[in-house]
């Protein structure tokens, strides 16, 4: 009973977001160079992802990644845009996550395998701990691979205020 609460509450924990997301911030002009994610008509239905080249009251130069001419942009044109402030990893998320779904299994598999021991057995041991050893071994076995898998580094984006144009 008291493990149920425990991997409750550790669920809970794993899937809260670390951090709230900062409010706009207001660096218009962006600097030159900024790398920044975009949503505008002018560039298609999805956020494009680029540097600003230039950036004035009215209109923003952005060059997108992989692309070797930019795009002015007229600021009542940019519906949202963002700006990257570094970068971050999910190791510690993927970690728990993976601990508490590959230990779930290796208890449920540890639970269902559990024999009686015959009269000539090196050890003797018991449904709880082949339960808890499966847990433990197969958490184990999870936080590793789910370390590795959130290890990827992406981008933390803050969104802008940007000017209404006159």
């Amino acid at each position: 009973m008291r493990l149920n609460r425990i991997l409750c509450i550790a669920a809970v924990i794993a899937t809260a977001r670390s951090g709230a997301q900062e409010g706009p911030i207001a660096d218009w002009p962006l600097a030159a160079g900024s790398r920044v994610r975009i949503l505008s008509p002018v560039l298609g239905d999805r956020y494009q992802i680029g540097n600003v080249v230039s950036a004035t009251w009215d209109t923003l130069g952005f060059l997108p990644v992989k692309r070797s001419a930019s795009t002015p942009i007229g600021t009542p044109n940019i519906v949202a845009i963002e700006v990257s402030k570094g970068k971050h990893t999910q190791m510690g998320k993927g970690a728990v996550i993976g601990f508490l779904i590959f230990g779930g299994a290796g208890a449920f598999m540890g639970n269902v395998t559990y024999r009686d021991c015959h009269p000539h057995c090196l050890w003797k041991t018991t449904r709880r701990s082949d339960t808890l050893t499966g847990g433990v071994l197969g958490g184990l076995l999870g936080a590793f691979v789910g370390a590795a898998l959130g290890g990827r580094q992406t981008d933390t984006w803050v969104p802008v205020a940007v000017p209404v144009g006159s």
